[in-house]
């Protein structure tokens, strides 16, 4: 092998190592954002429910004190 081959493998090898570590990156940056993406949706759920919660309670007992 020539110098100009080894030096054109180890330009590939150099982009293909590049490129693996950057598919890599993006698809823990992705996993990231989807977990990031469930927790605010569950936030929102259980605050939903607890304000819920809190009017049905109120509603209750308001009921209750008219009987």
């Amino acid at each position: 092998m020539t110098t100009k081959q080894i030096s054109r493998l180890v330009v590939l090898a150099a982009v293909v190592i590049s490129l693996v570590t950057l598919l890599v990156k993006l698809i823990q940056g992705v996993a990231g954002f989807a977990g990031s993406l469930f927790n605010l949706i569950l936030g929102i759920v259980i605050v939903i429910a607890l304000v819920i919660i809190v009017i049905w309670m109120f509603w209750y007992a308001n009921k209750m004190r008219k009987k």
